[in-house]
């Protein structure tokens, strides 16, 4: 909630850049074209992606779309890449897991699904304070964008860092001062195609160790499972929202303090924190024993950084975080 009504169309905004953006590669750059990135492969992935965001659109015009509609919808859109971009999760660089999915192709059809399912609810869960969900994603794909051009990939060098831009766009109208905000659908868009970045990535790229894609995901990953634990633990749905995650309650720790310039602070603290991560990842991006480190020491930050803030007392006991970050924060 703001004090004037904001435009909740970023998305459309970020899905046209895209669009446009690996078309107009396509059409220009002609040296990938073999196997890798047949012509047609550009198309079916931006129809990939076009229907969570659809999806997200839909129920930020109408509010009547459905956390399962729309679960539901990146379930198509990660079906769609699965069997015509070749977006398949085919390993986790963890032998009993990957076992089964050297056996199994409908385990790594049904695994595609709810991890890029499980990503996108998890990057519209991060959507909540002003530029987080834009530092987050940038920082994602600009890291795979890096790894991509490493190896030579041309075809995910252009489709993240075209959405890299795309976001960095739109960011420019929500950081610090929001003129625009994401919406559903520029979440469940942006959550779907990182996603799936990091699943082509791994697959095409058989040195690329699947722990370099998930530091890229860890703070959304993380913080959506604790918000699913949370909410469990209460006895309330697990798609109920409240505004218990770290970055709701760090905001309103730091506005208690410093004003309203805490909400972009706190914002800005997890982006770099995450973008740092993400540095690391790229030069430990061969190094599964490495990233997998990496990983713990994250989440063992985000726990300690979580109970710190809970345990911190507030300046206005008697208010809900609801009602001191009315004009900050998006509940989800």
């Amino acid at each position: 909630m703001h004090d004037r009504a904001t435009p909740r169309i970023g998305g459309l905004a970020v899905m046209v850049g895209f669009a446009l953006a690996v078309v107009v590669a396509r059409v220009q750059l002609t040296v990938d074209t073999g196997a890798n990135a047949p012509p047609w492969l550009t198309g079916w992935l931006v129809l990939a992606l076009f229907v969570p965001f659809a999806a997200g659109m839909i129920e930020d015009i109408t509010k009547s779309f459905g956390a399962r509609a729309r679960l539901l919808a990146t379930f198509v859109g990660a079906a769609i890449a699965y069997f015509f971009c070749n977006a398949t999760l085919s390993r986790f660089a963890l032998p009993p897991l990957d076992a089964l999915l050297a056996l199994s192709p409908v385990a790594q059809f049904v695994l595609t699904l709810f991890c890029v399912g499980a990503i996108a609810n998890a990057y519209n869960l991060a959507d909540g304070l002003n530029g987080l969900l834009a530092g987050l994603s940038v920082s994602a794909c600009a890291a795979m964008g890096w790894v991509a051009w490493q190896h030579g990939d041309q075809f995910l060098t252009v489709s993240t860092l075209s959405l890299a831009a795309a976001v960095a766009g739109f960011a420019l109208f929500n950081f610090p001062r929001a003129r625009l905000f994401a919406g559903d659908g520029g979440a469940y868009l942006l959550g779907t195609a990182i996603s799936l970045f990091a699943i082509l990535l791994v697959h095409r790229h058989a040195d690329v160790s699947p722990w370099f894609a998930f530091a890229l995901v860890l703070y959304p990953f993380v913080d959506t499972t604790a918000a699913i634990v949370r909410r469990l633990v209460a006895g309330r749905p697990i798609m109920e929202p409240d505004a218990h995650h770290l970055h709701t309650l760090l905001a309103q720790r730091l506005t208690e303090r410093l004003g309203g310039s805490g909400r972009n602070i706190a914002s800005a603290i997890i982006v770099v924190v995450s973008a740092t991560a993400a540095g690391l990842a790229i030069w430990l991006h061969q190094q599964t024993a490495l990233l997998v480190t990496l990983c713990g020491l994250l989440v063992a930050a985000f726990a300690v950084a979580y109970m710190g803030v809970r345990r911190t007392p507030s300046q206005h006991p008697g208010s809900s975080p609801h009602q001191l970050d009315a004009k900050a924060v998006d509940p989800k």
